[in-house]
């Protein structure tokens, strides 16, 4: 079957190559998804916070705490921030930081209600986490705008294995609860015909995969 993948750069790049082969295995191969669950945490670069850094090491070197060297705890900063207070610039960057991280976690709670939802209800479908997306031609487009990056490769590809297909409209709400994201999975999984539609679809790939061509890349380095 031929599909189309959007590849973020960074990540598996030496496997995106003209006719070469590999194998989405079911397990071991971890996308972009996985590693963002994987390395999730609360944290953010001191660095962008320099002069409240030294205030808070200050306290540490006091208190008998070793100093931040590169991150910070964003609760801890905001915390520190409501008995100090901080500049603007600082207080815009902290909301920011907060936002992305908001976002993010929210994203990454779905990701790991629906794989709960598949291993205990349709574990013979591929996995989020270990699969590589794909779409028809028709949704390159819409996916590439999805992605919301710069830097992305485009690559027909024939798939040897059938896919699963489903639609990115019929992911969880990112504001149920844990458990409600659990149960809402059921119509991602179980798609209906009528659900599908190809500007929005999405393909979850496992097995061989074989790269036939790069269509065109938005890297303009």
């Amino acid at each position: 079957m031929e599909l189309y993948h959007i590849h973020l750069l960074g990540n598996h790049d030496k496997l995106y190559k003209e006719k070469s082969e590999f194998t989405v295995d079911k397990e071991k191969f971890k996308n972009r998804i996985y590693r963002r669950i994987y390395n999730m945490n609360s944290t953010v670069d001191v660095n962008r916070y320099a002069k409240m850094v030294e205030y808070i090491n200050l306290l540490c070197k006091v208190n008998g705490i070793a100093e931040y060297k590169n991150r910070i705890n964003l609760g801890e900063l905001l915390e520190l921030t409501l008995k100090k207070g901080a500049e603007e610039k600082d207080l815009i960057n902290m909301l920011n930081d907060a936002k992305e991280m908001i976002l993010a976690q929210g994203i990454n709670m779905r990701e790991m209600a629906m794989e709960e939802y598949r291993k205990q209800n349709c574990s013979n479908i591929p996995s989020r986490l270990h699969c590589l997306f794909a779409c028809s031609e028709e949704g390159i487009n819409f996916w590439i705008n999805n992605i919301r990056d710069n830097e992305v490769d485009v690559f027909r590809i024939e798939t040897y294995d059938e896919p699963f297909l489903s639609n990115e409209q019929l992911l969880p709400v990112e504001s149920l609860n844990y458990g409600d994201k659990i149960e809402a999975s059921y119509q991602y999984f179980h798609p209906r015909e009528k659900d599908l539609d190809p500007y929005t679809n999405e393909y979850l790939v496992q097995g061989k995969v074989k790269i036939l061509e790069k269509v065109f890349s938005t890297n303009l380095k």
